[in-house]
């Protein structure tokens, strides 16, 4: 696979934006700009969670880094941040109502062909793989 570079983001809503900037230019920059709009939803919600969940809101200490690689057909994004570790396993939305919100992973998972969490030492990463 090409590493197509890692980048970094305080852990603020603030930094949502230029976090979609940067999957924009990325895909942009390997000719792959018509799968944009999906990619970014994917991410955005990822990257929302972190900071909704992870941070509390969001922390000027806290960070989460984007990594990308390709292998001509196929795209993986490695989501990492200094969050709590957190297990996939024990998150559902069972005490939300509806109109709170809830749908994010459901999304994600019909997007990206294959999603992946898994809990680090000192954080989390979120693996997405999209096929072109």
């Amino acid at each position: 696979m090409i590493d197509a570079g890692e980048f970094s983001f305080v852990a603020l809503a603030e930094s949502l934006s230029s976090a979609r900037a940067c999957v924009r230019g990325v895909l942009q920059g390997h000719n792959y700009a018509d799968k944009e709009l999906d990619v970014n939803i994917v991410v955005g919600e990822i990257l929302q969670n972190i900071i909704r969940y992870g941070f509390d809101g969001g922390s000027d200490s806290g960070y989460f880094k984007m990594r990308f690689l390709f292998d001509g057909t196929n795209l993986q994004i490695e989501i990492t941040d200094n969050a709590p570790p957190s297990d996939a396993s024990q998150w559902n939305n069972e005490h939300r109502k509806p109109e709170e919100g809830g749908h994010g992973l459901t999304l994600v998972n019909a997007i990206a062909d294959s999603v992946s969490f898994d809990m680090l030492d000192k954080g989390n990463r979120a693996t997405l793989r999209f096929a072109f």
